[in-house]
């Protein structure tokens, strides 16, 4: 028969390699995020409030929905 110290050597070897897994996975997010923070982004480019796709407004220059009543959506 297996003694018990036996028997739990699979078990510790599991939660140390699962420590060791969790405290890679933390440092690649704690890496991941410091270069997301000095990432520099153009303020005009990231507009919130703008839509991707849709017709160009002449008016403004953009991409709209629309649905602009100043806005012209179509060269004269």
């Amino acid at each position: 028969m297996t003694s018990t110290a036996e028997k739990s050597r699979p078990r510790r070897v599991l939660l140390a390699m699962f420590a060791v897994v969790a405290t890679i996975g933390h440092f690649l997010r704690d890496v991941l995020g410091f270069f997301a923070e000095s990432a520099e982004t153009d303020s005009e480019k990231t507009s919130s409030d703008s839509v991707r796709g849709g017709v160009l407004n002449y008016r403004t220059g953009k991409l709209d929905d629309g649905t602009d009543a100043a806005g012209w959506y179509e060269k004269d």
